[in-house]
Order: C-alpha cells, then structure tokens, then sequence
C-alpha cells in the first residue's frame, strides 16, 4: 500500500494510506497528484470542505437507528467496532491546516 505523508512547517508530520488521502483530496477539491501544496491562500478553503463533509457525515449518522449488534453476524460486528470515522481519520489534517493558516506557511504531500 502507498502512503502520503503531509508536512507543514506549522505542525507535526502525518503519514496515512493513499486511499484515505485521496478521500480527502476528492473532499478539498484537490487534484491528488504524486507531490503538491496547498498554499496559504487555499488553507481556509480546504479547511471548510473537510470541516462540512465531517458535518454531513455526523447529520447522516444522527438519522440512522441505532444498530442492534445481536443482529449481526460476528464479521459485520467486528467491521462495526473497527470503522474508522471521516472526522477521525480528517482530524489531524484539520489540525495542520488550521495550524498553516495561523502561521500563513504551506502545506505541502508526497508519496
């Protein structure tokens, strides 16, 4: 599996799955390409698809039923208990680009 790792030099590294960096690109509206930036002009931007994607996944949770976990089979459970959340999975992103935007400074990925 190829990774991306993320890097500011307003925060921490992050390093995640292809797969799941190019969900978020898709979110951001960003064109997911071997290395890019996202320059400080287009932080807030990137910064508000994620936050708003996060919103609509948290609404569409909040209108589905609680599931009765007697009626799944022992592999729907375990997926149940392992599934990571978009918030989850965006949170250290978010962190960086805020971070960036604070500071005016880059961010930039590579694979």
């Amino acid at each position: 599996m190829a990774i991306v790792k993320f890097k500011s030099k307003a925060a921490g590294d992050i390093v995640m799955f292809k797969e799941h960096a190019d969900k978020l690109f898709r979110i951001m509206g960003i064109e997911a390409a071997a290395r890019g930036v996202i320059e400080p002009a287009d932080l807030a931007h990137a910064h508000a698809q994620l936050v708003a994607a996060v919103n609509m996944e948290r609404m569409a949770k909040a209108d589905q039923p609680p599931v009765d976990e007697s009626d799944l089979t022992p592999e729907e459970s375990l997926a149940l208990k392992n599934h990571v959340s978009l918030e989850q999975r965006a949170y250290p992103l978010l962190k960086m680009l805020e971070a960036a935007q604070k500071k005016q400074v880059d961010v930039h990925w590579g694979f």
